[in-house]
């Protein structure tokens, strides 16, 4: 399914988001045709389906007297709050109050803030930005539009999305966290990583190698390697996020702001086994590794400081860093927070 409900309300939150953006906030797998209250993106939103499928979206809170439109029913294609039975079309009409009766006029600032989703890819998406006459599509690879099987495992911890983000944008800390993992092998001299970052997202080429003294190649020699090769990892705003295994074997994920504390991520094993069980069998041993590895991160970006990377203007970084370089520098423009020249340290010229 790939279609577009719209919206027209202005919006506003108490996090920090790119706008103009949009964000996938739901796996199509989880919104049935029940109302489903969720927290994303700083706020408490009610998600429903009309019966020719279409996903709906609105604050949770009832215009009325705020009681939670989720644990209203749906009738007609009409969302019913629970307490006085006001009926709210797809996009956020209030289009019915009983105790007025049906012949009566429904006031305008009666309707309740409705958001512009598109569904596609398995993933509900959410416009969070002003209305458009046309709007973009959805941040997704093309790599990974058609021929692919995918499995899908849902966490969600207690961090910023920011500090989600820049922990899978990192190549040096393999070694050390995840030494009896992925980062077998005691290579931590990283050459690199050669970067390359433009509004659309960031692609990063690297490749580490154990320290035997050897000096770092030149941009101009990273570049050379990088010309003609698939990204080791991609990341599109506002944030998704891919790691290439092989050509035969992806790691996606989207990383799903909920609030200042909290970020849900959508791990995604992309692969091209297709005989039943033994892809069932694979999706189960390569999920169990996928989380038990990112668990080893978690230890880490719990503790932090601070929580939020936007507010960590005494970071130190190193050559390493120019993946997360990018990534504060393009969402502090985009967040229209100043100058970034803080953020960088003296022998260090991303440029070259």
């Amino acid at each position: 399914m790939n279609s577009i409900q719209f919206c027209t309300k202005a919006l506003s939150s108490t996090m920090a988001l790119m706008r103009d953006q949009w964000y996938p906030v739901l796996e199509s797998v989880e919104l049935t045709h029940k109302p489903l209250g969720i927290e994303r993106l700083g706020q408490r939103m009610v998600f429903w389906r009309t019966e020719d499928g279409q996903p709906h979206a609105q604050i949770e809170r009832c215009p009325h007297l705020g009681a939670a439109l989720s644990a209203g029913h749906i009738i007609s294609d009409r969302l019913v709050c629970p307490f006085h039975g006001f009926e709210f079309d797809g996009s956020g009409a209030c289009v019915h109050i009983p105790a007025n009766g049906k012949e009566s006029t429904v006031p305008k600032g009666m309707s309740a803030t409705s958001f512009t989703l598109s569904e596609t890819h398995g993933f509900i998406w959410l416009w969070w930005g002003d209305a458009q006459d046309e709007y973009p599509g959805v941040p997704f690879f093309s790599i990974l539009e058609t021929g692919w099987k995918y499995h899908t495992n849902i966490v969600e911890w207690p961090v910023h999305y920011t500090r989600a983000i820049e922990n899978q944008l990192d190549v040096a800390h393999l070694p050390f966290v995840h030494a009896n993992t992925i980062g077998t092998g005691g290579k931590s001299f990283v050459d690199g990583p050669y970067v390359e970052a433009d509004q659309q997202g960031i692609r990063v080429w690297v490749t580490n190698h154990q320290d035997h003294g050897q000096p770092h190649l030149a941009r101009q020699e990273l570049a050379k390697e990088a010309d003609g090769k698939e990204p080791s990892l991609s990341f599109q705003f506002p944030g998704t996020w891919l790691l290439n295994i092989s050509s035969d074997l992806k790691n996606f994920i989207a990383f799903v702001p909920v609030n200042n504390q909290s970020t849900r991520y959508y791990l995604r094993l992309y692969h091209h086994v297709h005989i039943p069980i033994i892809s069932m069998l694979f999706e189960k041993v390569m999920g169990l590794s996928n989380l038990f590895i990112l668990n080893q991160d978690k230890r880490v970006i719990l503790k932090q400081t601070p929580t939020n990377s936007l507010d960590a203007n005494q970071d130190r970084f190193i050559r390493a860093d120019r993946a997360i370089i990018e990534y504060r520098r393009h969402l502090k423009k985009s967040l229209k927070l100043g100058d970034t020249s803080e953020h960088t340290v003296t022998d260090l010229d991303i440029s070259n």
